[in-house]
């Protein structure tokens, strides 16, 4: 259920029954590579959390499509924030939740530049109610989670593409966004196996900046072989990433606080 497409008395009685979890996807606006959309990330993260709720009952805010991507700016089309910017942007959203009724809100990524300041944010949300700067209604809990990560996915990402999975421009994601787009295939450029270099550490997009990350990787892709992806591959990812989703949401809205039966 999508929580823009609600009214607020109907979102008033559902948190009167005890439903009072949320998920608010993060996406980016950034090159995926020479034939990857640039929404990917976006549509991938709205994608499993509509599928996951579908599953769950549970509640999607709208995505929010902009995260730090500094490193991709080189490529026409990326829109990257500061960290501070989406630090700030969710600390207001988070508040604004927590203020609203709700108890625990369940951040989905997918891009993994939106990892270090999604943390940062909570633990500024959380110090400032720890110092008694603010309060909620009823205490308010926060996880992050990237819509890849759970085992059902993890799984078939090793089972599908093994060591060609990558770091960017996956073909797990390309697959995603193939089948909820609809789009047909593209041409890729061929798979180029990352070279070991003691002065770059790929995973979780920590990247060096935008000229040298041009040069290092100048078709877009790190690591990975998008052409592997099919749609058919798309809707199987897609399915095991929401159950594994639905799993982690469910268990997290449930949850009694501590001191609580």
């Amino acid at each position: 259920m999508r929580l823009d497409r609600m009214s607020w008395p109907e979102l008033e009685r559902r948190l009167a029954t005890g439903r009072r979890g949320v998920i608010l996807p993060l996406g980016s606006l950034e090159q995926h590579g020479a034939a990857g959309l640039l929404g990917t990330d976006t549509l991938c993260a709205e994608a499993v959390a509509l599928r996951a709720t579908e599953i769950a009952g549970g509640l999607v805010a709208p995505a929010l499509p902009y995260g730090p991507a500094q490193f991709n700016l080189g490529f026409p089309g990326t829109v990257s924030l500061r960290p501070s910017t989406l630090m700030a942007l969710l600390v207001d959203a988070l508040t604004s939740l927590g203020h609203g009724g709700f108890t625990r809100v369940l951040l989905l990524t997918g891009h993994g530049g939106n990892t270090a300041p999604a943390l940062a944010a909570i633990q500024e949300l959380l110090s400032d109610v720890s110092l008694g700067r603010l309060g909620f209604p009823l205490p308010l809990s926060v996880k992050l989670r990237a819509w890849w990560e759970g085992p059902r996915c993890g799984a078939l990402r090793r089972e599908l593409y093994g060591d060609r999975e990558g770091f960017h421009a996956t073909p797990s994601e390309v697959a995603i966004a193939l089948h909820v787009t609809g789009a047909a295939p593209r041409p890729w450029p061929p798979f180029r196996p990352l070279a070991p270099d003691p002065l770059v550490d790929p995973g979780g997009d920590r990247h060096e900046d935008a000229a040298r990350h041009r040069a290092r990787h100048p078709d877009g892709q790190v690591g990975s072989d998008p052409a592997l992806a099919t749609a058919e591959h798309g809707a199987a990812l897609l399915r095991a990433a929401a159950e594994d989703v639905a799993e982690t949401f469910l268990a997290f809205e449930s949850a009694a606080e501590p001191g609580h039966s």
